[in-house]
């Protein structure tokens, strides 16, 4: 257990003991991830960050220095749909205690201090200008502590090839050329149910990400509501199913699946069609005849790489702001 979560880890080396050394040092890179972002607990430097006085310049660590920085980039990149800096809305709806309804004046007190352009980051120092400004890790945590742990991996010279398995972020790794990689087949989940899969997915290295509700939904006054918040609005997103994001970075799958799911399905899917380098596969159970059937939608990146594993689940590709052209 790890990061709230359960690790699973395969490595492939030289020999055993190599192989069980090095996921060692993949374990030890996590932890030290843990104890570098996590906000549930008072000794991490993020939440030394957190409590920092207004106007107080902090020097950060290298690694600290470089997670910001990215998630500060996807902020920017989404258009506020990706906020790290959301723990006053976080904790105005009570995401951490099951759920709570927030009055207007809460939530827009809770507004006006969200926002990651309340903290400033030079060169390895961050600066806080709002009082109730606090960086949540949730959304981006595990692609950080996954991309330590791969470079970990990547370091040592026995290392052939490895996969990761944080929570259902998976990240994969093989020191051979792309080209010469046997390729991983990736399970993904009915939206519905966490643990039954629906789509095989193929690829050959990076990392998938993906955001849901199936498990993490909140209730509030008796309504089922999404655990993801919009930071432009500080209102629940409406749940539609599943994103599962691929980028080479672990942090930047991290980062992308939560505001590709905060955007909706068909923004998020014109907004990665836009930016080469990323692929998204959207899951959304659609009513049917005989009950639901599950509609996946797949930037062109996917084609050849998805394989349906129930009948009920049907697979087309997205074309750019012209989803009335899209085939099945």
């Amino acid at each position: 257990m790890l990061m709230g979560t359960a690790l699973e880890i395969e490595v492939e080396a030289t020999d055993r003991p190599a192989a069980l050394a090095a996921s060692e040092k993949a374990v030890v890179a996590l932890e030290a991830a843990e104890a570098r972002l996590s906000t549930w607990r008072d000794d991490s430097e993020l939440a030394r960050l957190n409590r920092a006085p207004v106007g107080e310049r902090v020097a950060l660590s290298p690694r600290l220095a470089a997670d910001l920085a990215t998630a500060r980039h996807w902020w920017q990149e989404t258009g506020g749909t990706f906020d790290p800096a959301i723990g006053p809305l976080v904790k105005a709806w009570g995401l951490r205690q099951g759920g709570r309804q927030p009055s207007e004046a809460e939530r827009a007190a809770a507004m006006d201090a969200s926002a990651m352009d309340g903290l400033e980051l030079d060169h390895g120092i961050a600066v806080r200008r709002r009082a109730g400004l606090t960086l949540e890790e949730g959304a981006w945590g595990k692609g950080a502590g996954l991309a330590d742990a791969i470079a970990a991996l990547a370091s040592d010279p026995a290392v052939r090839r490895a996969t990761l398995d944080l929570g259902g972020q998976v990240a994969l790794y093989d020191r051979q050329e792309r080209s010469a990689r046997a390729p991983w087949k990736v399970p993904v989940a009915d939206p519905r149910q966490r643990h039954q899969a629906v789509i095989e997915l193929t690829v050959d290295g990076g990392s998938l990400s993906t955001s849901g509700d199936s498990e993490r939904g909140i209730v509030v006054d008796g309504r089922k509501l999404s655990h993801h918040l919009d930071p432009r609005t500080g209102f629940p997103v409406p749940s539609f199913g599943s994103i599962t994001v691929w980028t080479e970075s672990p942090l930047d799958a991290d980062c992308l699946s939560t505001g590709l799911y905060v955007m909706g399905p068909e923004k998020a899917l014109d907004w990665v069609t836009g930016h080469p380098g990323i692929e998204a596969l959207v899951l959304r159970p659609v009513p049917a005849k005989r009950g639901e059937e599950i509609e996946a939608l797949a930037t062109a990146g996917f084609a050849g790489r998805l394989r349906a594993l129930e009948s009920t689940v049907h697979i087309h590709f997205w074309k750019q702001q012209h989803p009335e052209e899209n085939v099945r």
